[in-house]
């Protein structure tokens, strides 16, 4: 599986959400796994999908160090929440913990 970048929208009540954890299909765009609405708990895929681009220098394919990706900074204020991660529920963890 390639991890992506999803832009997402409820399909009941149209809130908007974007995460980094998107599973898709190797070699495509398509999403393995949905991930449930924080509000409502509808099961969702994301409208739209990226590939990732590091948040240090901007590219999809990263030039950076270590160093230089280990100062990049994770936003505590967007955590990925594995009980709404279908990818998590399945027993294949995204992250080692409840919050990335």
């Amino acid at each position: 599986m390639d991890r992506r970048y999803g832009f997402f929208r409820c399909t009941n009540c149209r809130k908007t959400w974007e995460s980094s954890h998107v599973y898709c299909a190797k070699g495509t765009d398509e999403p393995v796994y949905k991930q449930d609405c924080k509000s409502c708990h509808t099961a969702c895929v994301p409208y739209r999908v990226e590939k990732i681009r590091c948040a240090v220098c901007g590219l999809e394919e990263c030039v950076c160090t270590k160093e230089e990706k280990a100062e990049r900074h994770v936003d505590p204020n967007k955590p990925h929440l594995k009980d709404l991660c279908h990818k998590c529920r399945s027993g294949d963890f995204c992250t080692k913990s409840d919050y990335y």
